[in-house]
Formats: structure tokens, sequence, C-alpha cells
């Protein structure tokens, strides 16, 4: 793999090679390495390069993964994604699960990830343990426990925390799925107050996902957010809410022939924020889809779609934006069409 970028003087050039062994039947490695040299709109001249190596192995009862990333200082990629650059980061995780011949229980057991990422001069920043459990039932049917200890490195402050999430998950209806989960812990405010410095809270967080299919052709989705998060003792925000967040999704797809579909979504969006310690702007924010498909084969089709939004904002006509209101006011409507086809020979 190579690449090359140019503009105004500046320039970016990225090589770099990967590869995948078969060690044997359960066992492989992957490995990659990539060098770039860069020379921005100012002349200066920056050198890095990044690596990967990742050991996996894949059976029936043990599954386990070794992986190393690292990124120098230097390492620049305009034409790429790389989130963050001076780390080595190490990964280490392993499933194993027995498999009952008799009972309710298709297999069970546990999982573990142990993750730390130290920058180049040899500083730890960030780390995560987790100890999860997860146990498959039959008719489709699975829970999942976890306790997780994370510190993460914001702003400078090392900040220590601990979540406990439950997962339950049902299909074993043909008409009906739900899958739950509530999560609670403690998690950082990572947008404090601009005279504040990030600090931690209690979190609480709990979705619910339910999918009906009352007949073949329509299928009936519902999805429920919630996340709150509240002041600690002997932070800035002790005693008060720092922010709770509602999101509702409803969507609907009827499908009347092969190749004509019908799909309905409205989504409702709701933040409260206390915002002398979070820096969060509150409001409300409700938007509806609706599209209809006609798809003959992949390739061909046209699609015709209509979008209304509202929120809790008004327009400023001096300054052409819109400004927190508590009135929910249309804010947007938008009418499309796209067809594509394609031409066989």
């Amino acid at each position: 793999m190579a690449t090359s970028r140019t503009f105004a003087g500046s320039g970016n050039q990225v090589a770099g090679a990967s590869t995948r062994l078969r060690l044997d039947q359960n066992w492989s490695l992957d490995a990659q390495a990539v060098g770039s040299h860069d020379t921005d709109l100012a002349g200066a001249r920056h050198d890095g390069a990044a690596s990967f190596v990742g050991l996996v192995r894949n059976g029936r009862s043990f599954n386990y993964y070794l992986s190393y990333n690292g990124v120098s200082p230097g390492f620049r990629v305009p034409l790429g994604f790389v989130r963050r650059t001076d780390i080595h980061d190490v990964s280490h995780f392993f499933t194993y699960r027995w498999h009952p011949k008799s009972g309710p229980l298709t297999d069970w057991g546990p999982n573990s990830l142990v993750n730390g990422i130290w920058n180049y001069a040899g500083d730890l920043q960030d780390w995560t343990v987790r100890f999860p459990v997860q146990f498959n039932f039959k008719k489709r049917t699975k829970v999942f426990y976890r306790h997780a200890l994370i510190s993460e490195t914001v702003s400078g402050l090392e900040l220590g925390q601990r979540e406990d999430l439950v997962q339950v998950s049902t299909s074993s209806l043909r008409w009906l799925s739900v899958d739950t989960s509530l999560s609670a812990g403690t998690r950082p405010n990572y947008f404090p107050a601009d005279d504040l410095a990030p600090f931690l809270g209690d979190c609480l967080d709990v979705a619910l996902g339910v999918q009906i299919k009352p007949i073949s052709r329509l299928s009936i989705d519902e999805t429920l957010l919630w996340s709150r998060l509240d002041g600690r003792a002997g932070t800035p925000a002790a005693g008060a809410d720092i922010f709770e967040n509602r999101i509702v999704r409803s969507r609907a797809n009827y499908q009347f022939t092969r190749e004509w579909s019908l799909r309905a979504i409205l989504d409702y969006n709701s933040v409260a924020s206390n915002r002398s310690v979070v820096d969060l702007e509150a409001g409300r924010h409700v938007v509806a889809d609706i599209l209809l498909t006609w798809l003959a084969h992949p390739g061909t089709a046209l699609y015709i779609g209509y979008t209304d939004g509202y929120d809790t904002a008004a327009i400023d006509p001096m300054r052409r934006q819109l400004t927190p209101d508590g009135a929910l006011r249309s804010s947007g409507r938008q009418l499309f069409v796209k067809s594509s086809w394609l031409f066989r020979f």
C-alpha cells in the first residue's frame, strides 16, 4: 500500500505492507508496518511509523486475541483516519465456553479483557480491565454480565472509573424480539463548564429494544435509550444533576412486494443539562422520515423520501443561526428523489 498527497507546497507520503499467516488450524498471525513522511504548509517535516501485530485463536471452546498497536508521535496520514498518535496500545482478550449436554444452557463461560495504553515516553495513559460472563440459553436467549475497571487520562487528570453492566436478549417467539441492558457506575464529565476541569459523576444507562412482527410483511421496532450523569460528593457538581438524555425511536417497515417497500421512522431526542457544570446545550429534537423504495435488483433502485424536523430553537435572522428556545418549532423539511440504474450487457 502506498499513497501520496501534495497541496500548495506541502506533501505527504505513506507506504506500508501487511500480512496474514495461518499458523495451524486454530492460530493465525496478522502484522502490518507503515511509515510516513510529511511536510506541512510551513515547511516543517515530520517522519513517523506505525505497526500492528495480532495473534488470534479461534475454536469451539477457547478463543484468544493478543494485539499490539504502535503509532509514533510524528506519524501523519491526512488521506487516512488515525484518531490518536504517540501510543503503545496492548490488548489481551480471551473467551472460554462450556457446552452442557443437557439442561436449558447451550453454552456459558467467562470473557476477559485487559488493555493498556502508554505514550512513547513510557507513561501509562489509559487502562481497562473487564470481567464478563455470558450465558446462552436455548430458544435464542442470552444473559450477559460485565464488571469493568477503567482509568482515563483526560486533560492531564487520571480519572478512575467502574462499570457494572447487565444485558438480556431473547427472540424465542417468532413475532417478538427483546433486547435490554442496564449499566451503572462512574463516568467522567468530558465537557465541563469553562472554569472547571473534567471530573467524575455517577452514571446510569438504560437501553430497551423491541421488535414486533405481527405479520410477515410488517416489522415494528421500538428503541428507548436513557442516560443520566449525577454529581458525586467532593466534586463541583456534588448533590446536583449534570445531564440527562432521552432518545426514543419508532420504526416501521412494510414490504408490499419483493420490489416495493415503505419505511417510516420517528426520532425524539431530549437533553436536560446543568450549564453551571457541563458545557452541553439543553433542548429537544424531533424528526420524522418516510422512505418509499423500489428495488428491482442490486444496482437498480428508486427512492422517494420526505424528512420533517423540529427543534426547541428559534431562527436568529441577524446572526443566521438557531438560538436555544423552549418552544418546539419546525427546523427544516426535505423531499428527495434518488435513482440508480444498472445496465447489464
